[in-house]
């Protein structure tokens, strides 16, 4: 047996009972499958310089985190508001049910930790008495430490010095790995998630800390404060029966809710590191995420400065010289390992010499759990080929398993000492630790699952602006981007429909009329579903009129020449029209009862020709049959009612031209069905600038058709901006991304959806739009989506493939936008399927099988 190795710890210091102090960090992880080789160059570069400047002991740790579905759903409940809490809850709750019999109990995030060793901290001597009394700590700490008849102390100055000394650190490593220190729950699980394996989520003791009782301690009258640690309060997290007896595996037992609890767990070894390795394709830490179940990694390093790392080479060099020499003088023949060897040892010395680099000590252990042992033989054969095909070899050492499981803990040492390798720090750095698949915010509610374990993908739209550590962005908006049936219209309504059903509101702009069965089907927002159809009726005219939507008369006038340039083509630098245009709409502005009708008017009234002709062009379109909507009489002033949660406005017979459409080209109808949008996005402003408290979406479909004007543009940029200083998100669905590549609009998103693309200059530009390179594997990736698949970007940068997935099919049915013949094929498919599989049942059945 082994003592336990932890006596103490605060804040992100462990102290040992070796006597030596660890300082631990997380490190953020970093998106990684769809950077360019030379974004991967750069961030292994940055990890190889770590490990050649570090010059300290490090313990790398790469642990999952056992989510619990039902935990995570219950933990959203607690955070939902609004008049449909209840209807929420019972969503949340339905979710987890639901996901639970999708995916299993378990889901699995990677978290990253390191570990540095801290020097000894020197100390500012001022007198040989002074030299004395240090020496008399240090001694009487030692005895107390090696004869075990008093309590281990820990001088109070001793940990103010390690908390100096772990600030220097800290800076070293978060230059290079981007790191923060850890909290003590974080310390605390990382010892108990040990005695948990392969049973669940291991319990945390909530606001506890380690106990220690202070003492006062007179020499040479200075008094010392010194600390003693309760060793037992400690050794409690690590409660739980281990049984060793299986020798290449442990057993593990503990009391959950009454019951014993049984989960196996086994200790993989490297053996042998291949002497070269390719990168990037062969990263070796990273790999382990491409697997179907969660493997834990512990990586220790000790640096060797170039002069020790030539001189063990050397010593390296003599001991296979010599087994040669005796090989030949016994008349056998030399083994191959021991030529490979020699030859190896002859090149490592030539690149010491001319690099100058130092040699990282490394050992390496792979953990693996699973409920049973069947399972768990399962898991340590497949890590075994994986690593086998990368010319890495495994052993799970018989007897030493109970060693490797200690070696997981925060503070502990290097048990297994029997498989060390020398290591360039270029090869510890090529297993790109930090590297992860992990996608979302980790709370909120369900929006699809990612990767080969189907993890759960969660966000929470509002998070961005909340200022948490690992956001790369404070924007609340967000791109929907592909080409027609691929998805982005479907899922841009389910995180809409979420987000007001946890507490939000929202406002739908529907220019084709998609959304008018929600008040029907979309029963859990009960009254809170307001449909609003502006038509061709009497009661209608006017509604969507600068002079009514705005109380703020110079917002009015900004937003009516907005439309009426971009129905005429005047350009603010035509300096006979414009200004005419201008004092226009000034002058009516002035007048009771100002609208876009009495702007017209006054233009046909001028006596300048210019004038009635700027008149007569924008008769031309107040004349079409829904232009009443837009050209008000001013008598009208019943405004729009936004006061339910979901409120959905669509306008009927809007002939929106087909993306990529020339202006130029737009007839009549279309001109004004584009200036339409122009209103109902100011609309929007004015619907998002109410209630601060409370997160607003405003989700623009065919959003091209406004961003593809400079006044569109110019006023969806002004949206963006208020939005993120009022709580709201503005959400574009459109199939360009050209539309969103201007760099005030693009800096301003914060998630981005893209889905199928085919055409290779929309690919082009929807990895710009991500922030990634256009190489073969991402464009590849874009184009082969399946439907209901996108490429995902969450608020921290990080990018994957998420699977769409609403759940329950009410919801589905009622975000389908697909025409009706498409529905009717894919539910035609759907039921093909499902006759298929009957079929193969009774097949099976007859020949004695039962499926």
């Amino acid at each position: 047996m082994i003592e336990f190795p932890i006596k103490y710890f605060e804040g992100n210091l462990v102290f040992s009972q070796d006597g030596s102090c660890w300082a631990y960090y997380e490190i953020e992880g970093y998106n990684y499958d769809f950077l360019s080789d030379d974004e991967k160059d750069f961030i292994f570069t940055r990890i190889k310089a770590f490990f050649w400047q570090i010059q300290l002991d490090t313990h790398m740790l790469i642990v999952p985190n056992f989510q619990s579905i039902k935990e995570t759903h219950d933990r959203f409940k607690m955070k939902l508001t609004g008049p449909l809490k209840e209807a929420a809850i019972k969503h949340t709750d339905d979710s987890a049910r639901q996901l639970v019999k999708m995916l299993g109990k378990e889901g699995t995030e990677y978290r990253f930790f390191i570990g540095v060793k801290l020097q000894k901290p020197d100390v500012i001597k001022k007198s040989i008495l002074q030299d004395i009394k240090e020496a008399w700590k240090e001694f009487i700490n030692g005895v107390h430490d090696a004869s075990g008849f008093d309590t281990q102390e820990i001088v109070e100055d001793e940990i103010n010095r390690y908390q100096k000394s772990e600030r220097r650190v800290y800076n070293k490593v978060n230059a290079r790995l981007r790191a923060e220190p850890v909290s003590e729950e974080d310390i605390q699980w990382l010892i108990r998630r040990n005695f948990y394996r392969g049973m669940g989520k291991a319990p945390i003791l909530k606001n506890w800390s380690p106990e220690y009782t202070v003492h006062y301690k007179e020499y040479e009258e200075e008094e010392i404060t010194v600390r003693r640690p309760l060793y037992y309060d400690i050794l409690r997290l690590s409660e739980g029966l281990v049984d060793d007896s299986p020798k290449r595996s442990l057993i593990l037992k503990q009391i959950i809710e009454g019951e014993e609890v049984e989960g196996h767990a086994a200790f993989l070894t490297v053996s042998n590191v291949p002497y070269e390795m390719e990168f990037p394709g062969e990263e070796w830490m990273y790999v382990i995420q491409s697997l179907d179940f969660p493997v834990e990694v512990s990586v220790r390093t000790e640096t060797m400065d170039n002069r020790k790392a030539l001189s063990a080479v050397r010593n390296k060099q003599k001991e296979l010289k010599d087994q040669d020499r005796h090989a030949r003088e016994t008349g056998n023949d030399t083994g191959l390992n021991i030529l490979e060897g020699r030859q190896e040892a002859h090149e490592l010395e030539a690149h010491l010499e001319k690099s100058r680099m130092p040699l990282v000590k490394t050992s390496i252990i792979l953990g693996v759990s699973a409920m049973d042992e069947d399972e768990l033989k399962r898991r340590c054969d497949t890590i075994k080929d994986l690593y086998q095909d990368m010319m890495f070899q495994i052993e799970q050492p018989y007897g030493d398993q109970w060693l490797a499981f200690n070696e997981f803990l925060p503070g502990a040492k290097r048990y297994v000492t029997d498989y060390v390798h020398f290591m360039e720090p270029a090869a510890v750095a090529g297993g790109m630790f930090g590297a992860t698949k992990q996608l979302g915010d980790g709370e909120g509610f369900f929006i699809g699952s990612t990767g080969i374990l189907d993890q759960p993908v969660y966000i929470m739209p509002n998070r961005a602006a909340q200022g948490i550590r690992g956001t790369r962005t404070n924007a609340l908006s967000a791109a929907f981007l592909g080409s027609l049936g691929g998805g982005k219209s479907f899922s841009a309504n389910l995180i809409t429909y979420l987000s007001v059903l946890s507490g939000g509101k929202a406002l739908v702009i529907d220019p084709k009329g998609e959304r008018g069965n929600w008040k029907r089907d979309l029963y859990d927002l009960g009254e809170q579903v307001n449909i609003i159809s502006l038509s061709t009726k009497e009661e209608d005219k006017g509604r969507l009129d600068p002079f009514s939507i705005h109380d703020d008369l110079k917002e009015a006038e900004t937003l009516a020449l907005d439309i009426l340039t971009f129905l005429t083509g005047v350009r603010l630098d035509d300096s006979e029209r414009f200004p005419k245009l201008s004092n226009a709409v000034h002058e009516v502005s002035k007048e009771k009862n100002p609208c876009l009708n009495k702007v017209v008017e006054k233009l046909l009234n001028s006596e300048n020709k210019s004038a009635r002709l700027l008149g007569s062009h924008i008769q031309s379109f107040s004349k079409l049959s829904f232009a009443q909507l837009l050209f008000g009489d001013g008598e009208n002033d019943s405004a729009i009612s936004l006061e339910t949660a979901l409120n959905v406005l669509q306008i009927q017979n809007l002939e929106l031209p087909a993306p990529n459409t020339p202006q130029d080209q737009f007839n009549l109808s279309q001109m004004l069905s584009v200036a339409m949008m122009l209103p109902i996005s100011s609309f929007a402003l004015k619907f998002i600038q109410k209630d601060r408290s409370i997160f607003k979406v405003v989700l623009l479909d065919e959003a091209w058709s406004l961003l593809n004007t400079n006044q569109g543009s110019h006023l969806a940029t002004r949206l963006v901006r208020a939005g993120r200083s009022m709580n709201a998100g503005i959400y574009f669905v459109t199939q360009n991304a050209s539309d969103l590549l201007d760099e005030k609009m693009k800096n301003n998103l914060g998630m981005k959806f893209a889905f199928r693309s085919t055409d290779p200059k929309e690919i082009e530009n929807v990895l710009s739009l991500l922030n990634l390179k256009n190489t073969e594997y991402n464009a590849s990736t874009l184009r082969e989506l399946q439907n209901g698949q996108c490429l995902f970007q969450d608020i921290t940068g990080r990018v994957g493939v998420v699977s769409i997935n609403a759940l329950f099919k009410d919801l589905f049915d009622a975000f389908d936008t697909r025409p009706p013949i498409e529905k009717a094929l894919n539910d035609w498919e759907i039921a093909s399927d499902e006759l298929h599989q009957i079929d193969d049942q009774i097949k099976f059945k007859k020949e004695g099988v039962y499926v």
